[in-house]
């Protein structure tokens, strides 16, 4: 795919930039209808065009927080609680023992590039919006919306590289696309400018002739507690002494949420299993969503997440074949399965067996970390090349509803980006930062909601933990392991344990099936680790970004905490 700039550039040869605008009707079903190439100053001036170039700018940071392959399962491979499994990519083995990760070619390969389409989306709709005449209100709504996901997709870029550019006005012609890094600090202002400034123009959830999918004045509440709370911890060395000042933000934030629920439009689901769609037809923007990427059964709805958790060869529910191309590029880890609590409810959506479409019935043998059916015979895939199949199945994503004649490669489950339970833990991890023991309840809420009993009181550092860990259960598979464990500095510890476990497993030369190289154990785990992340770590901003704007200056080299395993191959000692 060309480069934001790339694109911009040549819809300008044909005198004009693209809008393909995607329609909500209803809660969650999406209609693709395309526009022509037309200048923007000329085309967004009803309310009708507006409404347009807003549902555009919801497809492109649709397309960046959901980019399955290039940034959720690279995000969960390279922490401790996933890693690749079947894959005819390369690019990930790297990631998942994070070796060679100097190399530019191992950064993420599309978040800058679709977070700056989203923010140029987001800056039509700010800078046209105020000459089309309409009611004042749903003008307010229309700003809000489109701050909230400016500000949410500079949230993901700076977490990713840090500083970059920070466009206000949108592209016209081929001119302003160039322009330099601002500081990570300047980026944080602007996030949290955008979301106050959302907040006070967009209305709470429930709102009379307001869709429940769009953002909420709750969403923007939400994210800024979110953000406080990274910001406050992955700028200090020791996490019981970030900026009390950001601290008191993000709790602040994260209480008027709460105080909004207490009204009765947000709450926990009782049972976890049905926030998913695996388990519940009806999983989507329930009261415990805040907000989340709407996906349809259709082209250009699909969710690429279903697609990259599923099982390669097709599996059953109640006997039916469910739908889905899957290939199960990643999984979850055989560590974050055995560290839940046997009556934890949310160790159910890591399958552990299944039936495939042939009724062939497998389960996964958790201390030999691979599928076995009946007979104990391996899961293998791909026909002659024979993979090994060794990952658990996370079960967030597939979909077990759709008509597979109809629908087979497009599943269609939402992806959640705020929920309540998060919001919850954001303001236990605030409050106890900021006074020892404060939070407890709002742990005890989302712990016990697992069907686990309460935590007593503990301290300040003991809590901090357990909050990490409850994250931890809680959040599998949603991209926000990665920047929990970052921004608290345990990634590198945790990560290398888990992955010299797997690369052990490798370098034991076994085979699931004598004669096949592509069935030894662990065999998309075979790098040894070269570099453990540090709370500094930035990813290399892509190449094809750096040639495409030369103001840019490309991050440094990382530099590798101390490796505390021994990662020389048997055969080399």
């Amino acid at each position: 795919m060309n480069t934001i700039i790339s694109q911009l550039k040549k819809y300008t040869v044909f005198g004009a930039v693209a809008l393909t605008a995607i329609v909500y009707t209803g809660c969650t079903d999406l209609d693709e209808n395309p526009y022509t190439f037309i200048d923007p100053d000329k085309f967004y001036n009803t309310e009708a065009e507006i409404n347009a170039a807003l549902n555009n700018t919801y497809r492109a940071y649709r397309n960046q927080a959901g980019s399955a392959r290039n940034y959720i399962a690279p995000l969960e491979i390279l922490t401790d609680v996933g890693e690749a499994n079947y894959r005819k990519e390369t690019q990930n083995h790297y990631r998942n023992t994070w070796s060679d990760m100097n190399n530019i070619n191992n950064t993420f390969s599309d978040v800058w590039e679709k977070g700056f389409a989203t923010i140029n989306d987001a800056n039509i709709v700010l800078g046209r919006v105020e000459n089309v005449e309409m009611d004042a209100t749903k003008k307010n709504y229309i700003k809000g919306q489109a701050l909230f996901l400016r500000a949410y997709s500079f949230y993901h870029i700076v977490r990713i590289y840090g500083g970059c550019p920070i466009p206000l006005t949108y592209t016209e012609g081929v001119t302003g696309l160039k322009m330099p890094r601002e500081s990570a600090d300047k980026v944080w202002e602007r996030i949290f400018t955008d979301l106050k400034d959302a907040a006070g123009m967009l209305p709470p959830r429930n709102t009379s002739n307001y869709e429940v999918w769009r953002v909420s004045k709750d969403a923007c509440h939400a994210l800024l507690g979110e953000a406080y709370l990274y910001k406050a911890t992955i700028s200090s060395k020791d996490n019981l002494t970030a900026n009390k000042d950001e601290l008191e933000l993000s709790k602040q934030y994260s209480k008027l949420v709460i105080d909004e629920a207490k009204k009765g439009t947000y709450d926990l689901m009782q049972n976890y299993n049905d926030l998913w769609y695996w388990f519940n037809k009806n999983a989507k923007n329930g009261k415990e969503s805040i907000f989340e990427l709407q996906y349809f059964n259709g082209e250009g709805g699909d969710c690429g997440m279903a697609v990259d958790f599923g099982v390669y060869g097709g599996m059953k529910k109640d006997g039916k074949v469910v739908a889905g191309a899957y290939y199960c590029r990643f999984g979850p880890t055989k560590d974050v399965y055995v560290s839940y609590d046997p009556k934890d409810t949310r160790r159910n959506v890591l399958l552990t067996e299944y039936t495939d479409k042939n009724n062939v019935n497998w389960k996964f043998d958790v201390e030999a970390e691979y599928w076995k059916d009946k007979d104990g015979n391996p899961l293998l895939i791909e026909g002659d090349r024979a993979y090994s199949f060794m990952t658990l199945i996370n079960a967030k994503y597939i979909d077990p509803w759709a008509d597979v004649n109809l629908y087979n490669s497009m599943p269609a489950p939402n992806f959640p980006q705020l929920r309540y339970a998060e919001v919850l833990l954001n303001y236990a991890e605030a409050a106890n930062l900021l006074k020892a023991g404060d939070g407890l309840a709002e742990l005890n809420l989302v712990h016990q909601r697992a069907g686990l009993t309460p935590l007593p009181a503990m301290g300040q550092k003991e809590m901090d933990d357990a909050i990490l860990q409850e994250r931890i259960w809680e959040f599998v598979g949603e991209g926000k392991i990665y920047f929990d464990e970052l921004r608290k500095g345990v990634l590198g510890d945790r990560v290398e344990k888990t992955a010299h476990r797997s690369w052990k497993m490798y370098d034991n030369n076994e085979y699931l099936q004598k004669g096949i190289p592509n069935s030894r154990k662990k065999i998309f785990v075979c790098y040894p680790m070269t570099h453990k992340p540090t709370k500094s770590w930035l990813w290399k901003i892509p190449s094809k970004d750096i040639s495409s704007n030369t103001l840019l200056e490309q991050n440094p080299e990382n530099q590798s905490a101390a490796l505390q395993y021994d990662w020389v191959a048997s055969s080399e000692k």
